[in-house]
Formats: structure tokens, sequence, C-alpha cells
């Protein structure tokens, strides 16, 4: 195999994972690099196709738990940015953290995309993932988005409806393209702007008073059910603040897996693994993980 760090500049070479995550975990990818300019993803990806090297593309890391052996190919964490806004509509570029969009929406005298302000990923992971807070998914917002099919390098915009968005989850993760840009709907802002930033407080407020800090990805499991979440099917179960290993159940937020002290990948599966069976013998119910796994060797 040809080597990738002859053909393209600035590629890392036994890069360390865990730094690029929330959960501070992952041993070295072979090669890793962070795309900054979108024009390089296709020729980069092309190159891979041509000599079967494996690839995996991320943005936040907010998401996402890496093995601790690493990734055995190419890991792309994708950091293009850029906002514009037209009329009513802000188009972001997929590495824009969600937090800098709603405050660029209030600058820009724009509101509706509030409830956000405590998303802690990306714009491309928001349309991957259909993400939500505080009653706001992408679904309520998206208008487009600008993709790019890895398999041909072709780059497209479809309108929301391609995405198919589901709680959680969208037709990406089926079809595995990659988001380079969103455009998402606003409406002009009615109230002032003291009243808006009062109301972006509010939100972080009841967001910090709930959830726990330290080295974790959020919510670990999709919710079952509207009327049972995981947190309090995990909490019932018993589980709040157990620890397995370097990893806890969060005291605060049952749906929390924190690292709490040099926890491997091991520790949280295997705590998320008992969570999945103690709920299942005790509700009949299956957690679903929302974090992604990436495996050493891709499947």
């Amino acid at each position: 195999m040809s080597d990738i760090t002859k053909q393209f500049e600035n590629i890392l070479v036994q890069e360390p994972l865990g730094k690029y995550s929330t959960f501070q975990i992952g041993g070295p990818a072979d090669y890793f690099y962070l795309l900054k300019d979108r024009e390089k993803l296709a020729p980069i990806l092309e190159f891979c196709r041509e000599n079967k090297l494996p690839f995996y593309i991320f943005a936040g890391g907010s998401n996402i738990l890496f093995h601790d052996h690493g990734f055995r190919g190419l890991v792309i964490k994708i950091e293009i940015e850029g906002l514009e806004v037209k009329d009513l509509e802000i188009t972001a570029a997929a590495g824009v953290k969600i937090p800098d969009l709603v405050q660029f929406s209030v600058a820009n005298g724009l509101s509706g995309l509030e409830p956000w302000i405590g998303l802690p990923g990306t714009v491309g992971g928001a349309v991957k993932g259909n993400a939500g807070c505080n009653g706001l998914e992408t679904l309520d917002c998206l208008v487009k988005a600008e993709i790019l099919d890895p398999k041909t390098g072709k780059i497209r915009t479809e309108e929301a409806a391609y995405f198919q968005f589901s709680y959680r989850h969208s037709i990406l993760s089926k079809t595995g393209e990659i988001v380079l840009s969103a455009t998402f709907r606003c409406q002009k802002r009615t109230s002032s702007a003291e009243e808006q930033q009062n109301l972006i407080n509010e939100y972080r407020k009841s967001r910090l008073s709930k959830q726990p800090f330290g080295c974790t990805t959020g919510s670990f499991f999709k919710n079952p059910t509207p009327d049972k979440p995981a947190g309090y099917l995990i909490d019932q179960a018993g589980l709040k603040g157990k620890t397995l290993g370097g990893a806890q159940i969060s005291d605060k937020h049952a749906n929390f897996f924190l690292n709490k002290n040099a926890a491997t990948c091991g520790d949280i599966l295997s705590l998320a693994a008992l969570a999945q069976k103690e709920v299942k013998a005790k509700f009949g119910l299956d957690l679903e993980a929302e974090v992604q796994f990436l495996p050493e060797h891709p499947l």
C-alpha cells in the first residue's frame, strides 16, 4: 500500500485518538487528518478507495468511543468552518459547533435555535444523528444539507426530506454520506436581544443543574420510549453511581457514563452491557446505544 503521508501534507502518524473525544479514551490511529479544507476530502477518500485503506470520519467527538488500541487506518476529523446568513436561513459548515451556530443566529437578529445551546456537537453530527435537546431536533429546522458520497467523491445538495429523520437517526447512517454544510430555518427575533439571551442562559442553567461534569459523551443510550427515558430505567435498575474499573454511571444522571479514573473503552462497554442486561431483566426493554463505538479493525 502506498504511504498516504507521501501523497498528502499534514497527515499525522500514530496520533492518539483519546484527545479528540469527550470521553478522553482511545489509542493511536495509524493515520490522522484534521480536515480544514473541504476540497481535500474527495481526493483523500479516493486514495483510500484505491489503496484499500480503511477510514473513519467524525467531527465533534462528543458522541464517540474510540478503541483503546486505536484504529488501523485513517481517521479524519472534520474542522471545516464557516457561517452565512441569508434572510431567515443560516448555512453552517459541518465543523461548526452547535453553540456557535446558536450565538451566530442571535447576533444576526434571528431566533428558533436557542434550545440547542446545550448541544455539545457539531453541525455535521447533528444532521447525521438528528440531534436534539430541549424539544428541538434537527428535523424541525433543517432546510437542506450538502453531502459528499465517499464511494464516488461527488457532492450534491439534498432537501430535508431526503434524510428520513427519526429519533437520533438519519439515512446517512446507512449510506455513509458525509455532511459538508447544512442550512437551517430560523425566525425573525420578536423579543429583545436581552430577553433572548436570558432564555439562552436559562437553557444553560437547566442543563448544568441536571447533567454531570466530567469526561462524558452526554446521553449514552437512546430513550426506548418517551415516557420511560433511559436514565430513569437505569436508575430504577439500581445502577446509578455504579462503577466498573475507571468508568462510572453518573450519580447525577444515570444515562451519563463517565471516565472517572483512566477508564478504558472496555470499562465503558462493560458498564453499558450491565445497564442493558439489568434494564432488560427489570423492564423487558432494550437499550440502544446513542454513542458510536469505533472498533480497532473496521468490520
